[in-house]
């Protein structure tokens, strides 16, 4: 068999001169040796590969809806921002992180906003980040945080939150049906302690006020100059009303009106103005007793009457 084998390769290369011999020999060596060389380099390029992660940290309620907010990576510490970015990801409403896969050990700089993105308005500070995947082939995905900073000209104290307390007569009951609790509870509730915390970033801001009793300011209160965030909404509710008061939040941005659970948080935009409507309800025994909320000489006449240092006046 060895001595049929070998003729008939030695007849073919007689056929062809020794030009295609080398020829086939050289055919023979491609299709073997270049798919494991293939093989080995991309069994190589994924051993190193590396992801990044990165998580923003907003200063406000992040992306809205209909707005897109894209991060770009360059390679480098001190890149030419003139030239396209190595990767590009782009986070749309409510997102806060992106990943880059693929990626080599070395320096790399991460821009936002970034090319493509699309805010309503130009809220975010342009900035820079430079970070590092190191040479370790134990370890790979990393992840950085970011954040992220208002525009100049967003920064500072611009929110507004307004509070309007009413009262509501026992048994009410309109689940998220806004128009139905203005219809059935026109009467300001004078006297409400409130408060409003902020949450994460702005924890350390708090602030208490009491609902008017008078004038323009009966059954409200405004807390102005507040920075953007999140806040909590709380109040010490009088004993006659029940603890499920009914909340509804408008924005002066978009428009947006919304119901709002009483353990739910409150977010503020910068230089927007949040508008809540409390709706509290009378309890149906108290009420028996007590047809006003949390007094015990209540006179509901469109003015105040009858006042107490422990509880609120009914307005019409």
């Amino acid at each position: 068999m060895r001595v049929t084998d070998r003729s008939g390769f030695r007849a073919r290369c007689r056929l062809y001169g020794r030009s295609s011999c080398v020829a086939i020999m050289l055919a023979f060596l491609v299709a073997f040796w270049l798919p494991a060389a293939a093989g080995a380099q991309e069994s190589g390029t994924t051993e190193m590969a590396h992801s990044l992660g990165v998580n923003l940290v907003f200063p406000d309620e992040g992306v809205g809806a209909g707005e897109q907010l894209c991060v770009a990576l360059f390679p480098g510490t001190n890149p030419d921002l003139a030239n396209p970015p190595l990767l590009s990801r782009c986070l749309d409403a409510g997102g806060g992180a992106v990943a880059f896969e693929g990626l080599r050990s070395g320096d790399y700089s991460v821009l936002l906003p970034g090319p493509g993105s699309d805010l309503t308005e130009p809220r975010y500070q342009g900035q820079l980040v430079a970070t590092n995947i190191p040479e370790d082939d134990r370890l790979t995905s990393f992840g950085i945080d970011v954040n992220v900073g208002l525009a100049p000209e967003f920064a500072g104290t611009t929110g507004r939150v307004q509070v309007s307390v009413f009262g509501c007569p026992a048994g009410t009951d309109n689940g998220a049906d806004k128009d139905g609790w203005a219809a059935e509870c026109q009467a300001l509730a004078g006297g409400v302690p409130l408060t409003l915390s902020g949450t994460g970033s702005i924890n350390d801001a708090a602030f208490q006020a009491v609902t008017g009793l008078s004038g323009n300011e009966s059954g409200r209160v405004e807390f102005a100059d507040l920075p953007p965030g999140a806040y909590e909404l709380g109040s010490e509710l009088p004993e006659n009303v029940t603890n499920t008061p009914a909340l509804f939040v408008e924005s002066s941005i978009d428009g947006s009106l919304g119901s709002l659970e009483p353990s739910d948080t409150l977010a503020l935009r910068p230089t927007e103005t949040v508008a809540v409507d409390v709706y509290l309800v009378l309890d149906q025994q108290t009420t028996e007793t007590s047809g006003a909320v949390g007094i015990s000489e209540p006179a509901i006449t469109g003015g105040v009457t009858a006042s107490s240092d422990d509880g609120l006046i009914l307005l019409d």
